[in-house]
């Protein structure tokens, strides 16, 4: 699953059955971050945001999926061992990849 940031800087959940991998991706070179702050981005280390979970689980076209919404929560608990999700700000974090041009 994918946080797909358009050169317009709007955001899209991409591939979100996809509960094993979890990052941004920003469209083009020029495509401003500055729209993860819809999503209550937090600069982390690196390439990295700290992103607020709710707020990710509304940008799927599933976030009233019951099923779909266990699955996340279940994937949020597999990576908070390895400090990717932090369960008392709500909040997972993901890297920033750029699309290959």
């Amino acid at each position: 699953m994918y946080i797909l940031v358009t050169e317009k800087g709007d955001l899209e959940l991409c591939d979100s059955d996809n509960m094993r991998a979890f990052s941004i991706l920003l469209e083009t070179h020029s495509a401003p971050v500055s729209g993860l702050t819809e999503i209550g981005a937090l600069a982390a280390d690196d390439d990295h945001y700290w992103l607020d979970a709710d707020a990710v689980e509304e940008l799927s076209v599933r976030h009233k999926d019951q099923q779909w919404l266990r699955n996340f929560r279940a994937m949020l608990e597999s990576v908070e061992p390895y400090g990717y999700y932090d369960r008392a700000t709500n909040r997972v974090k993901a890297h920033v990849e750029q699309v290959k041009a």
